[in-house]
């Protein structure tokens, strides 16, 4: 466009568009595909039963937000009890539960 020992215009400079290439574009997934992946990515991981495992209840047992929601309040290490049995907070337990409840929202 200009020689080099030429220092280009204002005009020449603002004028001339960028390039771009197919990769450069962004292409937005449709909602169906953004909703999928979030559930796709935690189903491998989580184990059936692992929260029910945790807190040491039956199979019958269905959980409640009233029920898992005070228990988000115990740090890491704390002990809390639920169902009159005692347990320790751990980091993996308080990801099961909130992951419990996100997934009842």
């Amino acid at each position: 466009m200009y020689n080099s020992k030429k220092v280009p215009t204002e005009k020449e400079t603002f004028s001339s568009k960028p390039k771009t290439s197919k990769n450069s574009k962004p292409v937005r997934k449709t909602k169906k595909e953004e909703s999928e992946g979030v559930f796709e990515e935690t189903e491998n991981k989580i184990k059936e039963g692992g929260l029910r495992t945790a807190l040491r209840v039956d199979k019958d047992y269905k959980f409640s937000k009233a029920d898992l929601s005070p228990l988000l309040k115990h740090d890491v290490g704390d002990k809390f009890k639920f169902q009159n049995k005692n347990f320790t907070m751990t980091d993996r337990m308080k990801k099961m539960i909130r992951l419990a409840i996100n997934m009842m929202k």
